[in-house]
């Protein structure tokens, strides 16, 4: 079973909780979920690289590219409460040059990559 979940996720709790979810399903419904898992996994590690270095810089440079409406609720939320923003931990991650694409790329195989392009392509 631990085969299916390569990458598999950082924290053993978790990791645990989906090796059990996915050895309690049928069969022919645990490469589906294997894969939804693998590229959970894949993201929560690309994001846990921006924790502890999202600047005050990567903020004001992210709050100038939102939508005037969107930049008043994150202003009155503050720096503070906003590190913890997907969005922002992206943005902070590619103005290192540590694009998302690129890393999912990296860490997931061939085959999860292509279905992440084609998920990706469709909700666009």
């Amino acid at each position: 079973m631990d085969e299916l979940l390569r990458p598999r996720h950082p924290l053993d709790k978790y990791h645990q909780s989906q090796l059990e979810f996915l050895a309690a399903l049928p069969e022919e419904q645990r490469a589906e979920h294997a894969r939804l898992f693998r590229l959970g996994n894949a993201s929560y590690r690309y994001q846990q690289q921006a924790v502890g270095v999202i600047t005050k810089a990567d903020y004001l440079d992210w709050l100038e590219g939102l939508s005037a409406k969107m930049r008043r609720v994150v202003e009155q939320e503050g720096f503070e409460l906003s590190k913890g923003s997907l969005a922002l931990r992206r943005h902070a991650l590619e103005r290192r040059d540590q694009g998302y694409s690129s890393f999912m790329q990296a860490i997931l195989s061939p085959e999860d990559w292509d279905y992440q392009k084609s998920v990706s392509t469709a909700v666009v």
